[in-house]
This record gives structure tokens, C-alpha cells and sequence, in this order.
């Protein structure tokens, strides 16, 4: 089958959705479960972007609740009864495994979960594989009037073809607001990217972001000549891994079929993977632009996770690690600035909750 949700873009919010099944009893009415997952899912999300100094979410998530259960059952986590939802003896072990911080185990399920019910997620995330970049055009509204500016956002896809297409866009593109304009180009990306795929650009985006939550894609900010962009691709293997820190993954289909890929998950406790970041983090400061002598943790996050293609939750959890070394190779600090969704700052916890978005050698 294929995924349709728009607003489930975090597997957090299936974790939320198995705590309130295991507490609720069968006799619950199934209202009741999926509002209590609604408003788990709200607080979730707020105190996410409190935490990370974000705008507070949009909406209310009413109709989370419901979309996490139906996917519960989709991965068999939960069975659906009269009037109710049940967490299985598989949602069980699931749970088990968050609550006793076995995380490398869990993601593997719920990779393997993902991967295996969802047919157009599975395409996605197969073609990040094949294609190894996906260019996506973040619209600047000051270069509409530059007539090359749209063949420039859709070369990267389209090659020598950018000018035709944006030829055949012109009608569409006239007179549109920037985020339509954003929304036209992508859809054209899309459908050349992911050709057999159908899908809309605002489910692409939950998509995407529901990936990297699973660390199966991460998403870098790139800047070019030709313009800005955001660029997509996978930190896992279809096969050949080229580092020890690869598990392969063998995915059972409903057709019969076996879908292997190549899972990235570093152990950063490892003093050579450390090692190994530390020595791309130098890289990274050799390549980008400092300012009052930090760098930039975001564009720095970037580099490091294409250089070394791992996971950007990896690279926050080798940094963690850094500074917990004494004395600690790394300085870190906090400006307010470009603090976004995308371009999040790192989340230190020892005690006290502290974030930065700034990095420097010590």
C-alpha cells in the first residue's frame, strides 16, 4: 500500500500512539484513545519547538491520532476491535525496547516496518538510492525577474532539458507567489525524479521529513550560483557497503520478494568513529567560512553527514559524545539567528537541556 498521511512527518509519533494504547484498556473507546494520542502528539511537538527555540506548531493535530493508529495497524503494532485499538504482542516488544533505551534494535524495526508497508516510501527512498542527490529549489522572490533564474533551479534535475521545461512552466509560474512558484518547480522534480510514483509535493515533504526522523534520508541546504536549494539523499547502501558500520537490512515484501538495503548506524561510542568525525569536522572547518571564529553547526552538520554519509542524528549524537570528552577537542556556542526546522541547532542534555548552533575547534 502506499502512505497518505501529511501531518505524521516523526516517528515519535507512533511511540506516543504505543504508550496510550498499552496504558488504555480494550474497553476504551477508540475516541478516547486516538484524542489522548492527539494531544500526546501536540505536546510532543510544542515542547519540541521550545526546545529548539522554533515557532510553535500549526494546528491543533486532532486527526493525528486516528492517521498513527491506522499506521500502527498497518505494521501490525495494533489490531483494531470493536469500537477500539490494541496494541499487539509485536507493539509490546516494540515499547519494551523504548522504554529499556534499546534504540539500535527499535530503529531497525521500525525501519523494516516502514519499509515494508509502504510501497511509495520504499520507492523514495530506493531512487535517493539509484539517483545518490535530489535537488529541490528553496524560491528566492528577489531573482523571479532573472529570466535564466527557473532554468537554473531545474538543471540540476533536468540537465540540458532545463530550458524546455521551463518553457513549458511558464504559463503556470506567471504571476505566482514564491511558494507556488517553489511548489510548481517540485512538483516538475518530483515527477522526473520519481518517475511511476504518484505523489503531491506537501506529501513529499512529510515524507522526507518522516525519513530522516527513521535516518533513512538526510536533507542539506546547498547554495550555488544558480540559486538555493535543498539537497536529499540516503546514508545507506544498496549493497557494497564501504564502511564497517553498515547492517544490512533484509526487508520480506508482500509479493515475496526481499528488499535489502545497507543501514547506516555508527557506533559513536567507538573512539575510531569519533576519531573519525573529529577528523571531517577539521575538514568541514577548512572548507566553510567562520564568522568571529565559529562556524556555523548546521552548515558544519551538513559537510560532515555528506563526507561521511551518515545519518544528521548521528552527527548531533558524535558531537554530544566530543563535548563530553575532557578536555573536549570542541567549543560550542548560541546565536538566534537562522535557528529553523531545517536548519535546527544541536540539543545537549547533561542535566540541564542546553542547544548551540555554533562550533569551533578548542
Amino acid at each position: 500500500m502506499n502512505i497518505s498521511s501529511y501531518n505524521v512527518t516523526d516517528i515519535g509519533y507512533h511511540y506516543i500512539g504505543l504508550r496510550v494504547l498499552s496504558e488504555f484498556s480494550q474497553a476504551t473507546l477508540r475516541d478516547n484513545q486516538t484524542s489522548a494520542i492527539s494531544r500526546g502528539v501536540l505536546k510532543y511537538a510544542t515542547d519540541k519547538a521550545l526546545r529548539l527555540m522554533l515557532p510553535a506548531p500549526k494546528g491543533t493535530f486532532e486527526t493525528v491520532g486516528e492517521k498513527v493508529c491506522r499506521e500502527l495497524v498497518h505494521f501490525q503494532f495494533a489490531r483494531s476491535v470493536k469500537g477500539a485499538f490494541e496494541i499487539t504482542e509485536s507493539g509490546k516488544k516494540v515499547l519494551e525496547l523504548l522504554n529499556e533505551k534499546k534504540y539500535v534494535e527499535l530503529r531497525r524495526i521500525m525501519v523494516i516496518a516502514h519499509l515494508q508497508a509502504y510501497d511509495n516510501l520504499r520507492s523514495i527512498v530506493q531512487r535517493h538510492l539509484e539517483l545518490k542527490l535530489m535537488w529541490r529549489p528553496v524560491v528566492e522572490i528577489s531573482r523571479l525577474g532573472d529570466k535564466d533564474y527557473i532554468v537554473g533551479l531545474l538543471k540540476p534535475t533536468f540537465g540540458p532539458e532545463a530550458q524546455r521545461v521551463a518553457s513549458a512552466l511558464s504559463e503556470k509560474l506567471r504571476g505566482q507567489s514564491t511558494s507556488k512558484v517553489e511548489d510548481v518547480l517540485t512538483d516538475a522534480i518530483l515527477r522526473q525524479a520519481l518517475p511511476g510514483v504518484k505523489i503531491t509535493v506537501p506529501l513529499f515533504r512529510s515524507m522526507a521529513d518522516r525519513l530522516v526522523t527513521l535516518r533513512l534520508l538526510n536533507i542539506a541546504k546547498t547554495i550555488s550560483t544558480a540559486g538555493v536549494f535543498e539537497k536529499s539523499y540516503s546514508p545507506c547502501v544498496a549493497s557494497s557497503p564501504p564502511n564497517e558500520w553498515y547492517t544490512r537490512l533484509d526487508v520480506p515484501l508482500s509479493s515475496g520478494d526481499i528488499y535489502a538495503i545497507y543501514f547506516c548506524e555508527p557506533d559513536i561510542s567507538n573512539k575510531a568513529t569519533q576519531q573519525k568525525i573529529l577528523k571531517s569536522l577539521d575538514e568541514s572547518f577548512a572548507a566553510l567560512s567562520p564568522e568571529a571564529g565559529y562556524y556555523h553547526l548546521p552548515d558544519v552538520r551538513d559537510f560532515v553527514c555528506e563526507h561521511l554519509k551518515i545519518p544528521e542524528a548521528v552527527f548531533d549524537e558524535g558531537i554530544n559524545c566530543l563535548l563530553d570528552l575532557h578536555p573536549s577537542p570542541v567549543t560550542v556556542g548560541l546565536v538566534y539567528e537562522g535557528i529553523s526546522a531545517r536548519r535546527k541547532p544541536l540539543v545537549y542534555t547533561r542535566g540541564v537541556t542546553q542547544i548551540y548552533n555554533l562550533i569551533r575547534r578548542a
